[in-house]
């Protein structure tokens, strides 16, 4: 995978697809008006928690975001979609590992 965009470019993109205003990133980020503007003029980049809130809020790829070449939409797990991985996990397990499995699972339900 290679870099093909700054992350200033990617950040302007993803607002346009998103129809979002720096001012609405800044009101339910809580990220500064004055980091967005560092951001877009591609003076600095963010360190990754804020690209992380960045991607959540923008409904983007984090590696997209800060300039790879891979798919802009983020891998939004389902509910039957993650049971589906897991089972497909659970096949390639010895019993032995599934019964530790089990009393994880057990354990964490009686310690919650």
């Amino acid at each position: 995978m290679e870099v093909v965009a700054t992350f200033a470019e990617r950040l302007k993109e993803a607002m346009y697809i998103r129809n979002v205003r720096a001012r609405d990133i800044t009101e339910n980020t809580g990220i500064s008006s004055s980091q967005i503007s560092h951001y877009l003029k591609g003076d600095y980049n963010p360190k990754q928690p804020t690209v992380t809130q960045l991607s959540h809020y923008l409904r983007v790829n984090e590696v997209w975001l800060i300039g790879y070449n891979c798919n802009m939409e983020r891998y939004e797990p389902t509910f039957d979609g993650t049971l589906k991985e897991i089972f497909e996990m659970c096949e390639t397990l010895s019993n032995n590992d599934l019964q530790c499995i089990k009393n994880f699972i057990k354990n964490y339900f009686i310690n919650r």
